[in-house]
C-alpha cells in the first residue's frame, strides 16, 4: 500500500527538533540585520551602508564567538573589514575606489563566515572559494523553511497561551488600526482634523515594501548564518597533486623568460642608453604600455602560483620559477619607472599613485614567492591574499589630497 506523500511530508517535519533559544535568538538578529538594509536603501547613503554590514558582522559574531575569537585567520580578516567600514563611516573614502570598497566589504564578511565555520586546511584554499560561492548562491536558499519555523518557536508553545495571543494580537492589531486610521483620514476631513497632520505622512504604500525588504532580507539572512552556524560543513576538498613534470612548466617559462630577456635589452637600451622610439615623449612612453605591464605582471604571477602548487619539486624547476621572479621585477622596474616620468611631467593624482602602490605589492608579493620557491611551507597564496586586502586598506588610510597637493606644489605641477 502506498503511503500519502502528504501525510510523509508533514509526519518528517514533526520529527524535526525543535529549535534551540539561540536559533530563535538568530530571528531577532536577522530582522535586524533586514531593518538596517531597508533604511540604507531608503536613505542611499554610504554611512548606513557601512552601519548595515557592521550591523551583520556583529550579528553573525553574536552566534558565533568562541569560533571567531579561537581562529586567528577571521581576526586577521575583521581587522581590515572594520577599517575599510570606518572609512565609509566617517566619509574619508576616495570617490574614485568608492564601488570597489563597497563589494570588498561584502566579500570579507562572507570569507569571514566561511573560515569561521569550516576547516580550510593549508593547501585546501579551493574549499573556501567554493564556500563564498555557496554562501552566496545556495545558503541564503536552503534554510528558508527553518526561518518560517522560527516563527513558529518564538509565537508557538503551549506555555502562557494567553500572553502569547496577546503579543500575537498587538503584533497584528497595531499595525492594522494604523492603516485603518490612515484610509479613514484619507476618507473623511473631520478625521483628518481630528487626528493630526501626522497622519498625512503615512505612506501606506511605502511602508508595505519596507515590510517586504525587511522580510526578504532577514530570510536570506537568516537561512545563510543558520547553514554557515548549524548547517552541516562542506566536504573536504582532495589535496593538490604535485604531479606536473618539468617539461610541461619548464617549457612554458622558458619560453616566457626568453621574451623577456629580448624586452630587458631593449628597456636597457631605451632607458640607460638615453635615447627613446622615434617621435615618443617620454610622457607618452610613460603612458603608453603600462596596462600591458600590469597584464603581464598578472599572467607571471598567476604561472608562478600555478607551478608552484603543481609541479613537482626540483632544482631546475626551481631555478626557472627563481628567473620568472626575477623577470617579473623587471617589467615592474619598467613599468614603475614609466609612470614616474609620467608623474614628473604631469604630476600625482589618485589614478598615478594607485599603480604605484599595487606595484610595491607586486614587489612584496615577488619576495614571498621567492620564499616559497625554496621554502615549501610557506603558504604563498594565502599570504599573498591576505597582504593585498590590508594594502588596499592601508592605501585608504593615507590622506592621499595632502600629499598629492604638497607634491605639484611643491614642483609646480598641476593635478
Amino acid at each position: 500500500m502506498e503511503q500519502n506523500p502528504i501525510l510523509t511530508e508533514a509526519q518528517s517535519a514533526q520529527k524535526k527538533p525543535p529549535l534551540t533559544k539561540s536559533q530563535l535568538w538568530l530571528l531577532g538578529g536577522a530582522i535586524l540585520i533586514g531593518i538596517a538594509l531597508e533604511l540604507w536603501m531608503e536613505q542611499d547613503f554610504y554611512r548606513l551602508y557601512s552601519i548595515f554590514w557592521l550591523v551583520t558582522l556583529a550579528v553573525f559574531v553574536a552566534f558565533n564567538w568562541k569560533r571567531v575569537i579561537a581562529n586567528k585567520t577571521v581576526l586577521a580578516l575583521i581587522v581590515p573589514t572594520l577599517v575599510l567600514c570606518g572609512i565609509l563611516l566617517f566619509d574619508y573614502m576616495h570617490y574614485e575606489l568608492l564601488g570597489f570598497t563597497m563589494l570588498v566589504i561584502p566579500a570579507l564578511l562572507l570569507t569571514i563566515g566561511v573560515f569561521t565555520t569550516q576547516e580550510v586546511a593549508y593547501k585546501r584554499e579551493g574549499k573556501a572559494v567554493l564556500g563564498v560561492l555557496r554562501a552566496v548562491f545556495v545558503k541564503p536558499f536552503t534554510a528558508i523553511g527553518t526561518y518560517f519555523r522560527s516563527y513558529a518557536g518564538v509565537f508557538g508553545g503551549k506555555k502562557d497561551d494567553s500572553a502569547r495571543h496577546g503579543w500575537i494580537g498587538l503584533a497584528v492589531g497595531v499595525p492594522l488600526v494604523v492603516v485603518v486610521l490612515a484610509l479613514l483620514s484619507g476618507a473623511d476631513a473631520g478625521m483628518q482634523k481630528l487626528l493630526g497632520s501626522w497622519i498625512e505622512n503615512i505612506n501606506l504604500w511605502n511602508w508595505f515594501w519596507r515590510v517586504v525588504v525587511v522580510f526578504l532580507s532577514s530570510m536570506l539572512f537568516y537561512s545563510l548564518f543558520y547553514n554557515l552556524t548549524w548547517g552541516k560543513k562542506d566536504a573536504d576538498l582532495a589535496p593538490v597533486r604535485q604531479d606536473w613534470k618539468f617539461a610541461g612548466p619548464g617549457v612554458v617559462i622558458l619560453l616566457l623568460l626568453a621574451a623577456y630577456a629580448l624586452f630587458t635589452y631593449v628597456q636597457f637600451t631605451y632607458l640607460f642608453g638615453g635615447t627613446l622610439p622615434v617621435d615618443l615623449t617620454y610622457s607618452r612612453y610613460a603612458r603608453d604600455g603600462f596596462g600591458q605591464f600590469a597584464a603581464v605582471t598578472l599572467i607571471n604571477f598567476t604561472l608562478l602560483g600555478i607551478s608552484l602548487t603543481k609541479s613537482e619539486s626540483g632544482r631546475a624547476i626551481k631555478g626557472l620559477q627563481s628567473l620568472l621572479i626575477a623577470a617579473s621585477l623587471i617589467v615592474l622596474a619598467s613599468a614603475a619607472w614609466r609612470m614616474l616620468l609620467y608623474v614628473g611631467a604631469y604630476g600625482l593624482t589618485i589614478r598615478r599613485v594607485l599603480p604605484l602602490w599595487l606595484m610595491s605589492y607586486f614587489v612584496f608579493l615577488a619576495v614571498v614567492g621567492a620564499v616559497r620557491v625554496f621554502r615549501e611551507k610557506t603558504p604563498f597564496l594565502r599570504i599573498g591574499a591576505f597582504a593585498l586586502v590590508y594594502w588596499y586598506a592601508l592605501f585608504l588610510c593615507i590622506d592621499w589630497n595632502t600629499v598629492m597637493h604638497v607634491y605639484n606644489l611643491a614642483r609646480g605641477l598641476g593635478g
